[in-house]
């Protein structure tokens, strides 16, 4: 009956204050005494009040509890929820320090001269390597870099071998051929209005059509992978360094780093396939290949060679091409051997091992963040993934896009659908790439994109550390030692 007797020795306190004090405390234990003992199910009983009523004991109340039971009371821990399941796994790799960026340094001017912008056009008056041309000319050295920057970045197009990193405008035109590339087609020693060269075909590339109606905007031309190498392999610039009476800014700093970062760091490693916006190739029995865009819809299926996907076999009746030309042909199945179109998605197995294999290893990478014609690097330095694994999908998952896996349909593996946010370097913000991989004995085996999702188009990364030494192919005028000594005196 003791334990009754406790109970209601309980309501009686709580009835009068609605606390517990000393005395009430000592009229509990003198309840549970009903033999001159307390057994074990009367010290639980009075855990438990102590643990459901423990807000109102009062100080002096449960030191005399705690001295009454004969040492410290633990009362039992409180029930915990159950554990959280069916939802997605959230993982995030990142890399011990965050790059740096900087403008992409553009080739291209806006037609006016070559004075450019110092903060933003390396060949540029008063940039970074007119700078450094002042310094080599105060230490005795052999002047230069600002003029090998200059030198027309097309030259390659006349076969001419002395090629800079200077575009006069951003959008090259055919009818005005030498004031927009620079370049001195008619070789007669000076740069002509309105000469019209044919240097572009009929897919908007380099090459000839027979036309010299063509244009092309390389406004996004630049060092933007130079830049990207630069923030992996350099502390980022943080003050103006005045050498023998050249005043060198941050930016400056950064433009000099950017001009060394290739011949730093090793080779380097690359993963995935450049898209080149390259046309079609329609190949006949006869033994021809052309080129041209192909109209009719096709199932490229898994055939690949490097990012060329090949479909010889699967063949509709008749398949429709726009040629380089602008004409239209259609040549029936029993024409063709193959076509073939350039893959702009690489293998999502091949992406999600290497981001996360190389931002474990602490270090920053590269990424061309999508698969457009442009190219643009990006530093990144941090993956986080959000994994719907065991049945779970995200909104976006459907059976159908496991039916079209980069190696082929998804087989009896299990499936996991992955929304993997990198994050970039500089500001440059972050890209959210949405995919499924299926797994088979702890190996991911096949994946496929979501339609509506961008896919990085290749990663890479410096295999070294920067040693300052060796020569520099990028322009030869700009001297690894000489830079070092600019640098380590920026981030002292």
């Amino acid at each position: 009956m003791s334990i009754d007797s406790i109970r209601s020795s309980l309501r009686t306190a709580l009835a009068s204050n609605n606390n517990i004090n000393r005395n009430e405390v000592r009229a509990l234990f003198t309840a549970a005494r009903d033999g001159n003992t307390i057994d074990a199910a009367e010290k639980a009983e009075l855990a438990s009040i102590l643990q459901a009523h423990s807000s109102k004991f009062t100080v002096a109340a449960k030191a005399e509890f705690t001295r009454l039971l004969g040492g410290n009371v633990q009362p039992p821990p409180p029930p915990q929820p159950p554990p959280v399941t069916n939802q997605p796994v959230k993982v995030t790799h990142e890399a011990t320090r965050k790059p740096w960026t900087t403008t992409y340094w553009p080739m291209a001017g806006h037609g006016a001269g070559t004075d450019g912008s110092a903060s933003s056009n390396l060949w540029a008056k008063g940039g970074a390597l007119e700078k450094f041309d002042a310094l080599l000319k105060a230490r005795g050295m052999t002047e230069g870099a600002r003029n090998f920057e200059l030198q027309p970045a097309l030259n390659w197009l006349i076969n001419d071998k002395k090629t800079g990193h200077y575009i006069p405008n951003s959008n090259l035109s055919e009818k005005d051929a030498e004031r927009t590339t620079g370049v001195d087609f008619n070789k007669n020693g000076k740069i002509d209005a309105d000469v019209a060269w044919d240097f572009i075909d009929g897919h908007g590339q380099f090459g000839k059509d027979g036309k010299t109606d063509g244009s092309m905007s390389v406004s996004w031309w630049g060092s933007c992978d130079k830049v990207a190498r630069a923030g992996i392999l350099f502390e980022e610039p943080r003050k103006d360094v005045t050498v023998n009476g050249v005043t060198f800014t941050t930016q400056d700093i950064k433009g000099l780093l950017t001009v060394l970062a290739d011949s730093q760091g090793g080779g380097s490693d690359f993963v995935g396939n450049r898209y080149d916006a390259n046309p079609d190739v329609i190949a006949l029995k006869n033994g021809q290949q052309l080129r041209g865009t192909i109209l009719t819809e096709l199932d490229y299926g898994t055939r690949r060679q490097e990012d060329w996907q090949i479909n010889s076999a699967a063949l509709p009746d008749e398949v429709k091409v726009r040629m380089l030309d602008g004409t239209e042909k259609t040549y029936k199945k029993s024409e063709l051997s193959f076509v073939a179109r350039e893959d702009k998605r690489d293998d999502p197995v091949l992406m999600h091992e290497t981001i996360e294999a190389w931002l474990k290893s602490g270090r920053p990478a590269v990424m061309d963040k999508d698969s457009g014609d442009h190219v643009w690097n990006y530093n990144f330095y941090k993956a986080d993934d959000t994994l719907y694994k065991d049945g779970l999908k995200p909104s976006w998952a459907s059976d159908d896009l496991l039916k079209k896996g980069y190696s082929g349909p998804a087989g009896d593996g299990k499936i996991v659908w992955v929304e993997r946010t990198v994050s970039l370097g500089g500001g440059g913000g972050s890209d959210t790439y949405r995919y499924w991989l299926e797994e088979k004995n702890g190996k991911f085996v096949n994946g496929g994109w979501d339609p509506s999702s961008p896919n990085p188009d290749f990663l890479w990364r410096p295999q070294t550390e920067a040693a300052f030494v060796g020569k520099n192919d990028r322009n030869p005028f700009v001297d690894p030692k000489l830079v070092k000594e600019i640098y380590e005196a920026s981030i002292r």
